[in-house]
């Protein structure tokens, strides 16, 4: 059995660059938490630095979270939501402005620990380049290096996650799939740090996605997941199972048999649907996945894989969901 947690902003009003007021009207903290008890079977929220937490309204989140029993799974920093991180965060050209990106994340980490959350996902949207010959690659590496070394010897027994995405809202991002991210990693050369798959992402990285979730796992380094769907040209944040069912029935099966403990977590964006309703179906959708993974016989799939046999492969996905014809 997994663990579901959504992240609180998706449960209110969505925008975008054409609706730039909103889709809807703007919600309260405590409207958020609310609408979110509404969701069968979610037990833990995330949090966006800045926009949901901060150190004034620590006491009201807290508040909340003990009035609706919430465990909060992980603090997102704001890397990427205020024009200080236009020209990017770690990655700035700006010395101030990464001292900055690093001050923003041990702030989010000492929040953390205070609400016993001990994981920060850090999706640095920022980070990352638009033309040809306008950033020096070697150099803006090294930063990104170092930058996110110091987050992680602040406090050592807090984890950052690195969320990777290859594009949006720079063109190419820095941090941009699994293998791109197992090296940074590696570089950064500390034990705390790991890997945030957002499922979307990974879509629209043409990675296969429970591939993705292999080479994480292997080194320890899967800490968090974040669900949604698209058709792979965007992140279009959709509801999860909505387009890519097949291979999200391969997905659990895969976070099942690696024995995955982390979060099962909502990232998804309902700009004209209702958030409540959208989110219910996304968390029914993983548990009819979580569901036909334990339907999937070993013996059958260990066949499959030694004969690496496309045709027995299809036929089982398609039992899994329709029954045998």
């Amino acid at each position: 059995m997994f663990n579901y947690s959504v992240i609180l902003t998706n449960m209110g009003s969505c925008y975008d660059r054409f609706m730039v007021s909103g889709y809807g009207r703007k919600y309260s903290n405590t409207e958020l938490f609310e609408r979110l008890s509404k969701i069968d079977g979610v037990t833990g929220v995330e949090l966006i630095g800045g926009t949901n937490i901060n150190k004034e309204n620590l006491s009201e989140i807290k508040e909340l979270l003990g009035k609706y029993k919430f465990k909060v799974v992980s603090i997102i920093p704001d890397h990427f939501g205020k024009q200080i991180w236009k020209k990017g965060a770690f990655t700035a050209p700006d010395p101030e402005v990464r001292k900055a990106a690093v001050q923003e994340t041990c702030s989010m980490i000492d929040i953390a620990q205070d609400l016993d959350c001990y994981t920060i996902s850090i999706w640095n949207g920022q980070d990352g380049y638009d033309y040809p010959m306008q950033v020096d690659y070697e150099r803006t590496y090294e930063w990104l290096v170092e930058g996110l070394r110091e987050c992680a010897d602040y406090k050592n027994d807090v984890r950052l996650s690195l969320e990777y995405k290859p594009k949006e809202p720079r063109n190419y991002s820095f941090i941009s799939n699994a293998h791109n991210s197992m090296l940074l990693i590696e570089d950064i050369g500390r034990d705390n740090v790991g890997v945030t798959i957002d499922t979307g992402h990974s879509f629209v990285a043409s990675e296969n996605l429970s591939e993705a979730v292999c080479v994480t796992s292997r080194k320890g380094k899967l800490y968090h997941m974040h669900f949604n769907d698209n058709y792979r040209l965007w992140d279009d944040d959709m509801m999860t199972g909505s387009i890519h069912t097949i291979e999200y029935i391969e997905l659990f099966y895969w976070l099942k048999r690696i024995r995955y403990d982390g979060w099962i977590s909502v990232d998804q964006y309902p700009y004209r649907e209702n958030s409540i309703g959208a989110m219910s179906q996304t968390i029914k959708w993983m548990k009819a996945f979580e569901y036909a993974a334990t339907r999937i016989d070993d013996k059958r799939v260990e066949e499959i894989f030694r004969a690496q046999d496309a045709v027995d492969s299809t036929e089982l996905m398609r039992e899994l969901m329709f029954g045998k014809i």
